[in-house]
């Protein structure tokens, strides 16, 4: 008879390792599932802690910005330790440490965009970030331009995209414009011809050509006058708009026009320029900006006065202040702001003119009082022709420079002490007109079948030897105008100075 087996209970080692396999698998799993676990709590607490440190950065900035708008700039990446901060306790003492920097995005004199952006890792764990973003705008500017601001850069893809054409609207022949202001989507422009002053509707989408709606013959002493530029605000105080205009004419070279009515434009004063000598040579009204309830008109260079502040504090009345101040020489463009210098606050016009020693110049006009504190002397004879402001930037054009570029970019921090040039670059033709917003610089010059110009804003991108370094894209816009695009919501819009195929072209590009 056989023995029968018997089978002993216990495990065998087969069986012990399977077992140990699986122990060991829950437990990594619980492991990991803690460490998860503990990770999002940690960056639920480092994350709220992180954001309330962006957050708190752009308020910051928003106080800033109330005080000093052009101060306001990029800052680097930088390690928060704040003494009376608690959450900053553990980087002063070694541990912990939140990372924080601004990216500042100029997008007018009066409009920033602003983005507070804030890293940080803790022990092994992955770096994490957050950040918030804002528009910041400068309300002392926008009251200083009566409303006539660029709070938004124009839509779609300027660098990679070619202009092009919203809608036109062409001239009767003989007619050419010579200046341009659009505001609150009205169109105003100025010309050689009866009616010389023109109100045009926006287009009402890709199509669609802008549309008169009103104008008026500007006269003196019952003769029709050619004007000669423009500049329309909105009174805050009244809500009416008013059109100031220069006037081309040896007496009376200014007027002003109530467009609160665009259809029906109205002629509600005129003012002579004082130390002005009617027979003398180009005594009419040629250049004017509005800021800050002053209005600074030139002539051209003539026997007496080139430059004049009026008071408009009341628009409908315009007042001179002063009897002119003599520059020598005519002024082609300028522009104005309010600044501080050494904590005290300044009102300084920027001129570029067409002088050989003085092409660039800095008037500091603080309390009407005029007086010329700095002047720049470019290589070569070539005229002043343009000029924008952006933050603390000051892009300047000027006429055709064989011994030099025509572009130029120049520091206005201290603008009564040091005006160093950040960059410049060679177009190869005039630079008649100049506007700046964010990565863009809108440039209106002579060069055939290339008037219309978008280049890089990012002047380090530029080169004084290099033809057209910085230029993204162009457009052909035949004879346009000195001075002549304004940029309006989305669209920018040209005038052309040919006698017979004068035109207002509303241009865009594609995002």
């Amino acid at each position: 008879m056989k023995d029968k087996l018997v089978f002993k209970k216990g495990f065998s080692t087969l069986e012990l390792m399977i077992a140990f396999a699986l122990i060991s698998i829950v437990l990594v799993g619980a492991i990991g599932g803690n460490f998860i676990a503990q990770y999002w709590t940690i960056a639920s607490q480092t994350s709220n802690e992180g954001l309330y440190k962006a957050k708190t950065k752009l308020e910051d900035l928003r106080s800033l910005v109330k005080q000093d708008f052009y101060s306001v700039t990029s800052s680097p990446l930088t390690a928060s330790m704040d003494v009376t901060d608690p959450a900053d306790a553990s980087c002063i003492a070694g541990g912990l440490c939140y990372f924080v920097k601004t990216n500042i995005t100029d997008i007018s004199s009066c409009s920033k965009y602003v983005l507070a952006y804030v890293e940080w890792q803790v022990d092994s764990y992955p770096k994490t970030d957050t950040s918030l973003g804002t528009n910041l705008t400068n309300s002392s500017e926008i009251i200083n331009r009566g409303g006539d601001c660029i709070l938004n850069t124009p839509i779609g893809d300027w660098k990679n995209n070619s202009p092009q054409v919203v809608g036109t609207l062409t001239n009767t022949p003989g007619k050419q414009f010579t200046g341009i202001d659009v505001l609150h989507q009205k169109i105003y422009t100025t010309g050689n011809t009866i009616p010389a002053f023109l109100v045009y509707n926006t287009p009402t989408g890709l199509g669609t050509n802008p549309v008169q709606v009103g104008s008026l013959d500007v006269k003196v002493s019952g003769l029709s006058k050619k004007l000669n530029a423009v500049d329309v605000i909105e009174d805050l105080s009244t809500g009416r708009k008013y059109a100031f205009v220069a006037v081309h004419a040896t007496t009376s070279q200014l007027a002003v026009i109530d467009v609160t009515d665009p259809s029906t434009p109205s002629l509600i004063n005129q003012a002579t320029l004082q130390n002005v000598d009617a027979f003398g040579s180009y005594p009419e009204g040629y250049r004017l900006f509005i800021y800050g309830m002053r209005l600074y008109m030139t002539v051209r260079e003539t026997s007496g006065a080139e430059f004049h502040i009026f008071d408009i504090s009341t628009p409908t009345l315009p007042t001179e202040i002063g009897n002119g101040f003599e520059l020598n020489r005519t002024v082609n463009d300028l522009v104005v702001r309010d600044q501080q210098v050494a904590g005290a606050k300044h009102r300084f016009v920027f001129l570029g003119s067409d002088s050989d020693l003085k092409e660039f110049a800095v008037l500091d006009v603080t309390n009407d009082v005029v007086s010329e504190v700095n002047y720049v002397d470019l290589a070569g004879a070539q005229d002043g022709l343009s000029l924008y402001i952006l933050g603390n930037d000051l892009y300047f054009g000027r006429g055709t420079n064989a011994s030099g570029p025509e572009l130029s970019v120049f520091d206005i921090k201290t603008p009564t002490t040091s005006l160093p040039i950040l960059g410049q670059a060679e177009t190869g033709s005039d630079v008649k007109t100049i506007k700046v917003s964010s990565e863009y610089a809108f440039i209106g010059t002579t060069k055939v079948n290339e008037e219309f110009q978008v280049w890089n804003s990012d002047f380090t991108t530029w080169s004084p030897t290099i033809l057209n370094s910085g230029r993204y894209k162009s457009y052909n816009f035949s004879n346009l105008s000195p001075n002549g695009f304004d940029i309006d919501l989305d669209w920018i819009y040209a005038i052309s100075n040919a006698s017979g195929s004068d035109k207002v072209q509303v241009l865009y590009t594609t995002p």
